[in-house]
């Protein structure tokens, strides 16, 4: 008689087959272009918001740094917590009304405090919904394929802060030309966020048409803060040095995202209205980046060594280094080919740690993980980035001074990342559907 083991005969656990659920994927790929389309729409246009309300240097790192990080300290990890453990579709419809209303409501206010208010309530959506995205993503694919799938709603993302420029510049040079059109005596860069803060808003329907997935791989099922607490504990050896280099790296990639517009009206005579191109860099940047980041994440997963999957975050980073003088280039066209390759290695790098979360980290502690780096990034990259920026552009003039703070700051922080992610892939444990090959799908509650 032939006997049969048992293992080999049981059938395999629930979700081994499920298929990627491409609708969701899209648009949450679109929710988040929406995000960052808002979240970086003032960006190209602040200098003529600074001037129009009489804002200073520091003001005005005020409103683009602390105004959105502000509800991102406060609120990031209570979401993310609620991410793990409540109903997810319907957190991320009240986010994203959020941002719809506050870039709305931006178009209205009449001083520093008034814009200050706007962008902060734009920030509690904007600034606190990726956790939800990507939890909601990883449910709805299968681990071996979570790179891939990445690199689409990565690609949205790019898009969104390519859109921040390509809209902002474009909406602004079209109301500053026809100024009696559509709002008459509106500024052009209010017009603008009407325009986007409206379109966010119908964009936050759709989201009303998504069913909350089950839960797949759930190493413990407790709502309590304790568990939780102990399992990030037993992870410090690979979480700290993950978010010691976010850490860096925000300062870096926050001082780009804050002073680009700034430095291309102060250093190379732009205006608002012809800062639009750097849509593109980010668009092609976001595209590429996205591609070699899903790809290489995935195949990173493949090779027999420890942490293979943040091997492509360690070599972006390395490449990123030098790439941190875009803003001392001495021509425009520099400045747009080494800003590209800067972006192109930020993007490997965001796109494989949330691909690393997704597959290393169980179900119920994946939110919590990237609202920790999405906590440490907003802060860093915000207020602090904006804070050191201004103090020392006091201690520094010329024409070329900010662009060679930002130099200095990017080279630094990108050599304590460079560090930090190595010390992390050393040190990352096993993907957790190794670990956990038969687990029960867990319902919301």
């Amino acid at each position: 008689m032939t006997t049969v083991d048992a293992a080999a005969a049981a059938p395999p656990p629930e979700g081994a087959f499920r298929k990627t659920k491409w609708s969701v994927v899209w648009l949450l790929t679109l929710t988040l272009f929406s995000a960052l389309t808002v979240g970086g729409l003032l960006a190209p246009i602040q200098e003529a918001a600074k001037l129009e309300l009489s804002l200073s240097d520091m003001q005005l790192a005020m409103i683009v740094g602390t105004a959105t990080a502000i509800p991102v300290a406060i609120l990031a990890l209570p979401i993310a917590w609620m991410v793990d453990h409540r109903t997810r579709t319907h957190l991320l419809v009240i986010l994203a009304s959020c941002w719809a209303v506050g870039t709305v409501g931006t178009a209205f206010v009449q001083d520093f405090y008034g814009l200050f208010i706007a962008r902060f309530i734009a920030g509690v959506g904007a600034g606190t919904a990726f956790p939800v995205l990507v939890s909601i993503l990883a449910d709805v694919c299968l681990p071996e394929k979570r790179g891939r799938v990445m690199v689409l709603v990565s690609m949205g993302a790019w898009a969104g802060a390519a859109a921040a420029y390509f809209v902002g510049a474009g909406l602004y040079g079209y109301f500053e030309a026809n100024p009696l059109t559509l709002f008459p005596g509106m500024a052009a860069w209010r017009a603008t966020h009407l325009i986007v803060g409206i379109g966010a808003a119908v964009l936050v329907l759709p989201l009303f048409l998504i069913r909350e997935p089950k839960r797949y791989e759930v190493e413990q099922t407790s709502v309590a803060i304790g568990p939780t607490v102990r399992a990030f504990w037993k992870r410090r050896k690979f979480l700290g040095p993950l978010l010691i280099g976010n850490f860096a790296g925000g300062l870096a990639e926050g001082a780009a995202a804050l002073w680009i517009g700034s430095v291309l009206v102060r250093q190379y005579g732009q205006t608002p209205a012809q800062t639009g191109w750097v849509g593109l860099v980010i668009l092609v940047s976001g595209i590429v980046g996205s591609l070699i980041g899903g790809f290489s994440a995935d195949a990173g997963q493949k090779l027999k060594m420890r942490g293979g999957i943040l091997i492509p975050a360690v070599i972006a980073t390395a490449i990123s280094i030098p790439a941190s003088a875009y803003p001392i280039m001495p021509t425009l066209m520099g400045f747009g080919l080494v800003l590209f390759v800067l972006l192109v290695g930020g993007t490997i790098v965001n796109l494989v740690n949330s691909a690393a979360i997704a597959v290393l980290i169980p179900n119920e502690e994946r939110a919590i993980s990237l609202a920790g780096l999405k906590l440490v990034a907003t802060i860093v990259g915000g207020p602090i980035t904006a804070a050191i920026i201004v103090m020392m552009t006091g201690y520094m003039d010329g024409p070329n001074a900010l662009g060679l703070i930002l130099t200095w700051l990017g080279v630094i922080t990108g050599i304590i990342s460079l560090i930090a992610y190595w010390f992390a892939m050393r040190n990352a444990p096993r993907p957790v559907a190794e670990t956990l090959p038969e687990a029960t799908p867990v319902e919301a509650v």
